[in-house]
């Protein structure tokens, strides 16, 4: 047979499904720029083609006009649809293989029945087994759910204890609901153009819908008493229950009550530390809560008799809690943690256009804003500000007012503009920091603003961006200094940087700018040579001429060639 199917594959291979108490799954969205004048182009959310689960288990397209990401107090979860994929053609010519969907037709063709082919799932929450290193404490499907393509009823995931395990934390006969599968039922895909989205959806592929768990907290029965919280920014000294007393079954005895987590002076792969319930009423010490959050494998199996071999393939779900920023990009993605691990990024990078270049240094700039946009730096300075010595500090930037100046992004801190003072918290502008940090992040998310601040100061980009995976002096895991990213860390505690290829990759771009100068550069460049020449008899000063060409610039936006 010519045309095999060579393999199979799950898409997407990697998916987030979100948390949600509403039965309305979330609709899909777009990122868009807005054209509203009076939006400055920043990111939107645009309605895309979503799916709607009939009645017989297909699906049938459709286009919301509006997006909801909540029904009243219960957000919508976010539902991940998996696809069956295969790659066909000739074995013996690569170059004549084609990528097809799987469906009920094409696996007929190949021999196999639906009722043959296998999806097998295993969900697992092993984040209490991994804080406190006891293997018991994981949680999820054992053993893994299995269901054939035929079977298009709603499949609950139930998480259970291990059954080898000596003393379970979930007790027999309870279990922890970590959501559901579905597989779809395939039906004939339109022809032509008769519906719009014939080129976008289609609704004949093999496909399967998981949906997660609705995000509640369970315990051990303590945990559904009062228990003391220690007051913070958010409220005052109080009494509450940690979970629901429907939720409170959990077995205190299996070792994740009261159990030790390891902290910063203890060596381990338990970081961040403090991540916990527990952590901010008895340090170092659990109230034995877990989530109903997990990590989903899906695999899909079948054999193929007319090729007398087995194929299969899998994809992964992690589920994480809601995002309730849907219109803020993050600087750093999953595919940009993917794209460092990629042995060809150093190619790929040299092949970018010098347009191209410069829309993917804006873009992140975008995205930098758009995290800033979210972020109180007020507050996590307060929290994560490192306390500067040796050449970290310098003279004090007169007038500045932001407290503790000789804590990182103080007014003694090297890496300040010398030239902005910052007033004090006040009615009018209760957090001076964060609004100037928007401010001036949204300039420079403007590629224009970008290339004036490479004129006016060509090495600042390299000394305040934090290169990847560095740590600086007076840093751990609590604090930082003000190194771009400030006050934000990763998953291993310690600082936030942008990856090893991003980084590389602005400054290709920044060197490049900072070798052919605009017109503030330009300008700046002139005073500079008429001050040597003449002194300052005549001449306005380099600071003068700055202000002048960053005028000249706001007046004529484009960029000279």
């Amino acid at each position: 047979m010519a045309d095999e199917i060579q393999a199979v594959f799950l898409t997407p291979a990697i998916a987030v499904a979100r948390l949600g108490g509403s039965s309305v799954p979330q609709e899909c969205f777009q990122w868009a720029q807005s054209t509203d004048p009076r939006s400055s182009g920043e990111t939107i959310v645009m309605p895309d083609w979503s799916l709607t689960i009939e009645p017989d288990a297909s699906v049938t397209p459709y286009k919301p006009v509006e997006l909801r990401f909540r029904d009243g107090a219960l957000i919508r979860p976010v539902c991940p649809f998996i696809e069956v994929w295969a790659s066909v053609g000739d074995a013996r010519e690569d170059h004549a293989r084609r990528v097809v969907p799987v469906t009920p037709t094409l696996l007929k063709a190949h021999g196999v029945a639906l009722e043959n082919v296998k999806f097998v799932v295993t969900a697992i929450n092993a984040k209490a087994a991994r804080r406190a290193r006891r293997a018991n404490l994981r949680f999820g499907t054992f053993p893994p759910v299995t269901v054939f393509a035929n079977d298009h009823r709603t499949i609950p995931l139930a998480g259970t204890s291990p059954p080898d395990a000596a003393i379970p934390m979930i007790p027999s006969g309870r279990n922890i609901p970590l959501g559901s599968i579905q597989i779809m039922r395939s039906r004939l895909q339109p022809a032509g153009n008769a519906v719009p989205w014939s080129d976008i959806v289609n609704v004949e592929v093999l496909r399967l819908r998981f949906t997660p768990a609705e995000g509640h907290c369970y315990g051990p029965p303590i945990a559904a008493a009062p228990l003391p919280i220690p007051s913070t920014d958010f409220h005052e000294d109080e009494e509450k229950p940690a979970v629901a007393p429907e939720h409170a079954f959990l077995n205190p005895d299996a070792g994740w009550f009261n159990a030790f987590v390891y902290s910063d002076d203890q060596p381990g792969p338990d970081e961040p530390s403090d991540t916990f319930d527990g952590a901010d009423v008895d340090e170092d010490r659990s109230l034995g809560i877990v989530d109903d959050t997990c990590e989903a494998r899906i695999e899909i199996h079948f054999d193929l008799p007319q090729q007398t071999r087995h194929v299969s393939a899998s994809s992964t779900v992690f589920v994480a809690p809601p995002d309730f920023a849907p219109d803020r990009r993050p600087f750093l993605s999953l595919a940009d943690e993917l794209n460092d691990r990629q042995g060809d990024m150093a190619m790929r990078n040299a092949a970018m256009s010098r347009d191209e270049h410069e829309r993917w240094v804006e873009d992140l700039f975008e995205r930098i804003y758009e995290t800033t946009s979210l972020f109180n730096i007020d507050r996590w300075r307060n929290r994560r500000a490192s306390d500067l010595t040796g050449k970290q500090l310098t003279d004090a930037i007169p007038q500045d007012t932001v407290p503790d100046p000789k804590k990182a992004m103080g007014g003694r801190d090297a890496l300040r503009n010398r030239f902005i003072a910052l007033p004090a918290s006040g009615a009018n502008n209760l957090l001076p920091l964060t609004q100037h940090a928007r401010s001036r992040h949204h300039a420079l998310s403007n590629i224009q603003s970008l290339r004036g601040l490479i004129d006016l100061e060509p090495d600042r980009l390299h000394t305040l961006i934090r290169k990847p995976f560095s740590v600086q002096v007076n840093e751990n895991p609590n604090t930082t200094t003000m190194a771009m990213p400030p006050f934000m860390r990763n998953s291993n505690a310690r600082p936030l940087t942008l990856t090893v290829w991003q980084y590389d990759l602005l400054m290709q771009w920044v060197d490049k700018v900072r070798t052919t100068p605009g017109p503030i550069g330009a300008a700046i460049k002139t005073a500079r040579t008429a001050l040597r020449r003449n002194g300052t008899k005549g001449v306005i000063s380099e600071r003068a001429a700055q202000r002048r060409a960053h005028v000249l610039q706001d007046l004529r936006p484009e960029e000279e060639p």
